[in-house]
């Protein structure tokens, strides 16, 4: 019974984890990346231009805005550059975290239910 419920325990943060890293697309930010955003800059008007690159996750950025394919400052996972390396270390670290949270808040739950009346 304790194993099943440990591995139920493990598969869970892990939906979780993966849950939340999607969503954290949401938290966007621009820079320190810079990327060309056209070539009118310069003394001469003939230089590219650099800007801040926006990027989406949360805590490490995975998507970045791709400014001369997609729709310029909008994130979508179709158009734009997917970091899968980061995209792992933030699951793994909301893995970490949901499954620790888990584990204190079953280890609570078992001190309550075997306190005396």
């Amino acid at each position: 019974m304790r194993l099943s419920s440990n591995r139920s325990l493990v598969v869970l943060s892990l939906i979780a984890a993966i849950v939340l890293t999607i969503l954290s697309v949401d938290i966007e930010r621009t820079g320190p990346e810079q990327a060309e955003y056209g070539n009118l800059c310069g003394p001469e008007h003939s230089s590219p231009c650099y800007e801040p690159v926006l990027n989406g996750g949360f805590p490490i950025g995975f998507l970045f805005d791709n400014p001369g394919i997609s729709v310029e400052r909008q994130l979508a996972f179709i158009e734009d550059e997917f970091r899968m390396g980061a995209f792992f270390l933030d699951v793994a670290i909301y893995f970490a975290l949901t499954l620790l949270a888990a584990l204190a808040v079953r280890a609570a739950w078992t001190r309550l239910r075997r306190r005396p009346a």
